[in-house]
């Protein structure tokens, strides 16, 4: 009898997980050839419940980068799945230090990639400085576009709400099923920037929570700004959870200083999305 329900109990539990997809995107900050072996290990340990990554701040002025992220899905993959990743080329930019390299992770279990799909999307590149990187998925005979995006520093002239509006437009001329942009957006939702694309169908997953750290945590507070974000629109997928994934041990100040070199100075934010 106990054979018996323990075998069932699997089974719901197998049915229940496929119903569903995990997104989770990251910026990794200088993430390259600087990350020893254990910082690996703990990026993985926070990623290895997802079944797709999107990293944003991948090193890009030497092969660091990508190297740190052939490494990260090579520690996921020895956690019980496999995993498989892409790497973008470098962004335009207007020096090399703004230049970065985007990546995407998934479990080739669950997901799969279209490769003739995965580009920067250079008709953008002379209205944004980092273009998005874009991929597009197949999950269960499902199709899941995503952008990956870091916009640029902020700088006087806010240039963050060009680069958003010029994506915007872009997305409203197309005809995908299924899409996500993702990233370090350097903007709250509630900015302006954002009307255009909540006006056009799209819905954000975070409402105003912050997701990046102060350089110095003072009783227990330790978050900063509410920049990172998921903001999607869906057709045959449909939203059942968001959230940001706090690595930082509630109101542990100590932990702030060593995680935002070793994991990031942002927290990832997480997308789950329901099969139909």
């Amino acid at each position: 009898m106990k054979v018996a329900m323990t075998y069932i109990i699997c089974l719901i539990s197998i049915v229940a997980s496929a119903q569903e997809i995990t997104f989770v995107s990251w910026n990794l900050r200088d993430f390259g050839q600087s990350r020893d072996d254990n910082e690996i290990n703990l990026i993985a340990k926070e990623l290895r419940h997802a079944d797709i990554v999107a990293i944003q701040e991948v090193v890009a002025k030497h092969p660091g980068g990508a190297q740190a992220v052939a490494r990260l899905a090579d520690e996921l993959s020895r956690m019980g799945e496999n995993w498989d990743y892409v790497i973008s080329d470098p962004t335009g930019g207007i020096s090399p230090h703004k230049r970065e390299r985007y990546a995407f992770l998934w479990k080739k279990s669950i997901v799969n990639i279209n490769r003739e799909t995965d580009r920067l999307l250079s008709e953008l590149d002379e209205e944004v400085v980092r273009e998005p990187y874009i991929a597009e998925f197949n999950i269960k005979g499902h199709k899941l576009t995503i952008l990956n995006y870091h916009a640029c520093t902020h700088t006087k002239a806010y240039p963050e709400r060009l680069e958003i509006s010029a994506i915007s437009d872009w997305l409203s001329s197309q005809a995908y099923d299924n899409v996500i942009l993702a990233g370090d957006m350097n903007l709250v939702i509630d900015d302006i920037a954002f009307n255009s694309i909540l006006n056009t169908g799209y819905t954000s997953a975070l409402h105003g929570e912050k997701t990046s750290l102060k350089t110095k945590c003072k009783e227990g507070n330790y978050l900063s700004r509410a920049e990172d974000n998921v903001i999607y629109r869906l057709n045959t997928l449909h939203h059942k959870q968001s959230m940001v994934l706090d690595f930082i041990a509630k109101g542990n100040c100590s932990d702030v200083s060593w995680k935002r070199t070793s994991y990031s100075d942002h927290m990832p934010v997480l997308l789950n999305l329901g099969i139909q």
